[in-house]
């Protein structure tokens, strides 16, 4: 008969973490990135067309913000030259 390991406080929060960044994998990340036309536009993850376009950058992430958090999911930024911008 195999023995059970107890798990940790902290193995237990780090299992709940992953599995919170799964789900919000699944949900699909909303994307603020430049806009062809100018300006900023905030896609949802695999989407043709934007959600919303924005005159600024910071417009566009407060947008996101509340979307993906109503959502439960995750925001990524992009530079003006498309690469992804670490998180704050």
């Amino acid at each position: 008969m195999p023995i059970l390991k107890k798990k940790t406080e902290g193995e237990t929060k780090a299992e709940e973490q992953k599995e919170e960044t799964v789900s919000k994998q699944k949900n699909g990340a909303y994307f603020v990135s430049p806009h062809p036309d100018g300006g900023w536009q905030v896609k949802k993850a695999n989407a043709q067309k934007a959600l919303k376009k924005f005159k600024t950058k910071a417009e566009a992430e407060a947008y996101a913000k509340q979307v993906a958090t109503n959502q439960g999911t995750t925001v990524v930024r992009q530079k003006k030259d498309g690469k992804i911008q670490k998180k704050k």
